[in-house]
């Protein structure tokens, strides 16, 4: 007999490149900055690649915008990096056209 209920939506992706997945394995990643693609609270599938693709089931919790120049030494280690410098130098890299004055979103997430 078909299901009378209402489809279940399908779960979102976060894309991440492969070179986090062990850092939100151990959990030193629990937060991602994006540029123009903040995202929303609720269940994620996180999806390492290029390569071979991994993902992992996750959350995310809270989504709090603010400037690139906003950014502090706390918002970089929550991101993995080990200061400031680190995570502005690959914020350049993933996204060159990227200013002090832009908006950017940063993604507060856990595994599930």
């Amino acid at each position: 007999m078909p299901s009378c209920g209402s489809p279940r939506a399908a779960v979102p992706s976060l894309r991440f490149h492969r070179d986090y997945l062990d850092a939100v394995r151990t959990g030193t990643k629990v937060t991602t900055i994006r540029f123009r693609d903040p995202g929303t609270t609720g269940p994620v599938n996180l999806v390492f690649e290029p390569d071979e693709e991994v993902t992992l089931p996750g959350l995310i919790t809270e989504v709090v915008g603010k400037r690139v120049a906003e950014l502090t030494d706390a918002d970089a280690v929550a991101d993995g990096f080990r200061e400031l410098a680190e995570l502005q130098d690959r914020l350049r890299y993933h996204y060159p056209e990227i200013k002090p004055t832009d908006e950017i979103a940063i993604v507060h997430f856990r595994l599930r």
